[in-house]
Protein backbone atom coordinates (compact mmCIF):
# COMPACT_ATOMS: atom_id res chain seq x y z
CA UNK A 1 0.00 0.00 0.00
CA UNK A 2 1.42 3.92 -0.86
CA UNK A 3 1.47 6.02 1.83
CA UNK A 4 -0.41 9.45 0.51
CA UNK A 5 1.24 11.15 3.06
CA UNK A 6 5.20 11.35 3.53
CA UNK A 7 5.35 13.26 6.53
CA UNK A 8 3.85 10.83 8.00
CA UNK A 9 6.37 8.31 6.61
CA UNK A 10 9.08 10.09 7.57
CA UNK A 11 7.47 10.06 11.74
CA UNK A 12 6.94 6.23 10.92
CA UNK A 13 10.47 5.56 9.81
CA UNK A 14 12.29 8.19 12.78
CA UNK A 15 9.53 6.63 15.42
CA UNK A 16 11.13 2.79 14.39
CA UNK A 17 14.33 3.91 14.15
CA UNK A 18 14.75 5.49 17.32
CA UNK A 19 13.02 2.53 19.31
CA UNK A 20 15.52 0.17 17.36
CA UNK A 21 18.43 2.51 18.16
CA UNK A 22 17.66 2.12 22.42
CA UNK A 23 18.94 -1.38 22.01
CA UNK A 24 22.60 -1.10 23.10
CA UNK A 25 23.65 -3.58 20.51
CA UNK A 26 23.50 -0.96 18.30
CA UNK A 27 26.48 1.89 17.73
CA UNK A 28 26.12 3.48 14.92
CA UNK A 29 23.40 5.03 12.22
CA UNK A 30 23.71 5.59 8.58
CA UNK A 31 20.99 8.19 7.44
CA UNK A 32 20.26 8.77 3.60
CA UNK A 33 18.92 12.81 3.53
CA UNK A 34 19.15 15.35 6.45
CA UNK A 35 15.22 15.28 7.28
CA UNK A 36 15.73 11.85 7.85
CA UNK A 37 18.30 12.38 10.33
CA UNK A 38 16.91 15.15 12.16
CA UNK A 39 13.62 13.05 12.37
CA UNK A 40 15.68 10.48 14.51
CA UNK A 41 17.94 12.72 16.33
CA UNK A 42 14.74 14.46 17.58
CA UNK A 43 13.62 11.32 18.89
CA UNK A 44 16.93 10.26 20.45
CA UNK A 45 17.42 13.17 23.06
CA UNK A 46 20.60 13.79 21.53
CA UNK A 47 22.65 15.90 24.45
CA UNK A 48 25.77 16.54 22.62
CA UNK A 49 26.51 16.76 18.83
CA UNK A 50 30.01 16.32 17.45
CA UNK A 51 31.42 15.92 14.01
CA UNK A 52 34.40 13.12 14.09
CA UNK A 53 35.91 12.95 10.76
CA UNK A 54 34.21 12.90 6.59
CA UNK A 55 33.43 9.42 5.54
CA UNK A 56 33.81 11.52 1.90
CA UNK A 57 33.46 14.46 0.68
CA UNK A 58 29.85 16.01 2.28
CA UNK A 59 29.27 12.45 4.43
CA UNK A 60 30.02 13.38 7.58
CA UNK A 61 30.92 11.00 10.62
CA UNK A 62 29.88 12.31 13.84
CA UNK A 63 29.38 11.34 17.96
CA UNK A 64 26.19 11.90 19.64
CA UNK A 65 25.92 11.55 23.31
CA UNK A 66 22.59 10.01 24.07
CA UNK A 67 20.17 11.05 27.13
CA UNK A 68 21.01 7.65 28.59
CA UNK A 69 24.64 8.42 28.46
CA UNK A 70 25.29 5.65 25.54
CA UNK A 71 27.67 7.26 22.83
CA UNK A 72 26.15 6.37 19.41
CA UNK A 73 27.95 7.00 16.08
CA UNK A 74 26.17 8.66 13.13
CA UNK A 75 26.91 9.21 9.54
CA UNK A 76 24.18 11.25 7.26
CA UNK A 77 24.41 11.25 3.53
CA UNK A 78 23.02 13.07 1.13
CA UNK A 79 20.61 11.02 -1.50
CA UNK A 80 21.54 12.95 -4.14
CA UNK A 81 25.39 12.38 -4.39
CA UNK A 82 27.87 9.46 -4.24
CA UNK A 83 29.71 6.43 -5.90
CA UNK A 84 27.02 3.00 -6.02
CA UNK A 85 29.33 1.93 -3.24
CA UNK A 86 29.32 4.88 -0.46
CA UNK A 87 27.28 3.43 1.80
CA UNK A 88 29.40 0.20 1.53
CA UNK A 89 32.55 2.17 1.94
CA UNK A 90 31.17 4.25 4.97
CA UNK A 91 30.08 1.00 7.05
CA UNK A 92 33.73 -0.35 6.82
CA UNK A 93 34.78 3.37 7.38
CA UNK A 94 32.45 3.52 10.27
CA UNK A 95 33.83 -0.14 11.81
CA UNK A 96 37.46 1.21 11.54
CA UNK A 97 36.68 4.84 13.30
CA UNK A 98 34.51 2.58 16.06
CA UNK A 99 37.93 0.47 16.80
CA UNK A 100 40.09 3.62 16.66
CA UNK A 101 38.24 6.34 18.75
CA UNK A 102 39.38 6.17 22.46
CA UNK A 103 37.29 4.48 24.54
CA UNK A 104 36.11 7.64 26.50
CA UNK A 105 35.00 9.14 22.97
CA UNK A 106 32.97 6.62 22.09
Amino acid sequence: MRERDPAAVLRRIADDAARELQDPRFGALIATGGDTMEAVLDRLNVREFEIVQELEPGFPLSRAKLGDGRTLLLAMKAGGFGSDDALERAVARIRGAAHALPKDLL
